[in-house]
């Protein structure tokens, strides 16, 4: 039966809650509002199930393979603008569809609530586009991915690297059917779904229309936006160095205690494919101004002979570039490999408050000042007057790489 008595050691990839024979496991939020697995001693009949296919628990060692690796910028201009950064998920997942496949993604539930839902219209996919910084609810989702593999349907299933290697776990030998393909995303960390709830309610977002953690349709894909409508308009647009949330985020006080050691960083992954930001193709390639480095691009490696059966499918819907994988892993690469440092007595503090007053919390930790007021109106300056991007690789060629 499993027990978290160290919730570093829980991913919340809810693995054993979709194995267990008995449904004798439940995913319960704790006072952080992050998801736990609780067993029920009644139902429990002690098959150990739940602790063998935990990816924490039993982490599979990374083992050295051949990769192919692409910038990508998918051609169509709207669905450029939706995605994060080049549209690259969408391409693999158009490809999968047509094939009458199934896809599989973070998108929103009621309340934007976000959840892992299956998609089988490429006109769906628009749900899982632009990232949503907050651990998804995953539900029965891996359940239902094995019922389409059983079934013979084509699979896509797309998380972070956590949860696409408790899906491989969960699946055993079915996940390594020719049916499923994998992405993940390389990932900073996920920060509390709480934490998010408690912003929106703060800012007064009722009636949510729509919520993108990275806008880019206003200033570009340089300097995206965090942006919440309401009732069609909008109630939210700002950049991350004033809004409350973003900030909470990047800060790494709000985030899940298993994110500060991560066991899935790393370059030779279990998935088909792993997809992550480029933010200056110059430094990958000569080739770079075939991209609109300010409509975002797409870092892509392919780890499986799956994927580069697919690949050319993928090609054929975007600009690309083929680069070396030791390259394409050398620049901004920083989350893919190293967790985000945790600043213990700081967690501890914004925890306590929030805990006191959750709203007040975000107050004081992240308070809007005449500094950050200022570093965003810089920023747009820089943007409307063309030297953004300029200023922004000087910022980081003196101070180091930012994160983002």
């Amino acid at each position: 039966m499993i027990t978290i008595n160290d919730k570093s050691k829980c991913c919340g990839c809810s693995a054993c809650v979709n194995i267990c024979p008995t449904v004798a496991i439940t995913m319960f939020p704790d006072e952080q509002g992050f998801l736990y697995p609780v067993a029920d001693t009644v139902k429990c009949i002690g098959c150990g199930k739940c602790e063998a296919v935990c990816p924490v628990l039993n982490p599979t060692p990374e083992r050295e393979h051949e990769q192919l690796a692409y910038l990508l910028q998918h051609k169509d201009p709207a669905i450029l603008r939706e995605s994060t950064s080049g549209g690259a998920f969408t391409a693999i997942a158009q490809a999968v569809i047509r094939r009458g496949g199934v896809v599989f993604g973070a998108g929103y539930g009621g309340g934007f609530r976000v959840v892992h839902r299956y998609v089988e219209d490429t006109a769906e996919l628009r749900a899982f586009r632009n990232s949503k910084y907050v651990q998804s609810d995953k539900a029965g989702s891996f359940g239902e991915v094995r019922g389409f593999l059983e079934a013979g349907r084509h699979v896509l299933f797309s998380g972070t690297p956590c949860e696409v290697e408790g899906l491989l776990d969960f699946l055993g030998d079915l996940g390594g059917s020719g049916l499923l393909l994998t992405a993940d995303v390389v990932c900073r960390a996920v920060p509390s779904p709480l934490v998010l709830r408690t912003y929106l309610k703060m800012i007064d977002a009722g009636n949510i229309t729509g919520l993108r953690f990275r806008d880019k349709r206003k200033y570009g894909y340089l300097y995206s936006q965090f942006v919440v409508e309401c009732g069609g308009s909008c109630r939210v647009s700002e950049g991350i160095e004033t809004n409350t949330y973003l900030r909470a985020f990047y800060s790494g006080v709000c985030l899940r205690p298993s994110c500060y050691t991560c066991k899935f960083r790393k370059r030779y992954r279990r998935s088909d494919f792993t997809l992550w930001d480029c933010w200056d193709a110059s430094k990958f390639t000569g080739n770079h101004a075939k991209f609109t480095q300010s409509s975002g691009i797409t870092r892509m490696l392919i780890h499986s002979e799956k994927g580069r059966e697919l690949l050319p499918e993928i090609l054929a819907q975007c600009t690309h570039e083929e680069i070396s994988p030791d390259v394409a892993v050398k620049y901004d690469a920083r989350e893919m490999f190293e967790p985000v440092k945790k600043d213990g007595e700081r967690c501890a503090r914004f925890w306590r408050a929030f805990g006191d007053d959750p709203e007040g919390a975000l107050r004081e930790f992240f308070p809007k000042t005449l500094k950050t007021r200022l570093e965003a109106a810089l920023r747009r300056a820089a943007f409307r007057t063309g030297i953004y991007s300029f200023v922004r690789g000087m910022y980081k060629r003196f101070f180091g790489e930012r994160k983002r």
